[in-house]
């Protein structure tokens, strides 16, 4: 399944496809919180209020994050 990921402007910022270790958890009078473990082929910065939206439901980034680059071709995000 993917996901795409939008910046706060609404513009798309990636189209990915989530990791196995990627979870989904809903909390009855909590925060839904949807975490996503996947790579890329180019670096893309994830800000603060960037979204993505996932079985009908929207998830907004908490805080900034930077991916960890594992070779010349590949960006892992966790």
């Amino acid at each position: 399944m993917a996901i795409t990921i939008y910046g706060k402007d609404g513009a798309v910022k990636a189209v990915l496809s989530p990791g196995d270790s990627s979870t989904q958890a809903k909390e009855i009078q909590g925060d839904n919180v949807l975490t996503l473990s996947f790579t890329l082929p180019e670096y893309v910065a994830l800000d603060v209020d960037d979204m993505a939206e996932f079985l009908g439901e929207t998830y907004w980034l908490a805080e900034r994050y930077r991916p960890r680059q594992k070779s010349t071709l590949e960006w892992a995000y966790d």
